[in-house]
């Protein structure tokens, strides 16, 4: 009997489920964002908060621990170095589970586990324009909707500023050499 375990089995053996834990879990602190079942998504959870406990610790057992689990060196380097320092002044609540619907073949319940708190990305170069990014951050129809005219807008504007480009490349150009016949007409047309 099974009464009071607090695995769930997930339909496999010992060996199967520690090895689909290792693998997720490897994929979760390398993407820091995964999308599975929501119950494979809820016992992930067990384990990699377990595991950032462990980093945080950052003692050389605690580093060969949280390595019998996962069994990739880079992994555990970015655990122990990048994702541990993130949550040295939080105790729990490391990742976070969002269900996003059924799946479409099985109709098997989705969700995305990810850590609470992301990497900070490197800041853009300052030629670069950050506020029409900030402005396509909304959501929903009416989110997309103004996403859909701003790019139209910038568009046209590029349409715009090639074809000044092209009147004014154009009026610059050097007059056309003349042909003999032009000068002929010229000459006529002087003379009368």
């Amino acid at each position: 009997m099974r009464h009071q375990k607090r695995v769930k089995k997930l339909n496999r053996t010992k060996s199967h489920r520690e090895a689909l834990f290792m693998n997720l879990a490897n994929s979760l602190f390398y993407h820091e964002s995964i999308k599975t079942t929501t119950t494979k998504a809820m016992e992930l959870r067990k384990v990699a908060e377990r595991l950032i406990t462990l980093a945080k610790r950052k003692d050389l057992h605690s580093l060969r621990l949280a390595f019998s689990v996962l069994r990739d060196k880079a992994i555990v380097k970015k655990l122990f170095t990048e994702i541990g320092d993130r949550y040295t002044a939080i105790n729990g609540g490391y990742t976070r589970v969002v269900k996003i619907g059924n799946r479409k073949g099985d109709n098997a319940p989705m969700a995305i586990i990810e850590l609470t708190q992301k990497k900070e990305e490197k800041k853009e170069k300052e030629g670069k324009k950050p506020a029409k990014k900030a402005e396509k951050k909304s959501t929903g129809k009416a989110g997309k909707k103004a996403e859909e005219k701003t790019e139209k807008k910038e568009k046209k504007e590029k349409i715009e500023k090639k074809a000044e480009k092209k009147a004014t490349a154009t009026a610059e150009k050097k007059p056309a050499k003349k042909t003999k016949k032009a000068e002929e007409e010229v000459t006529e047309t002087t003379e009368t």
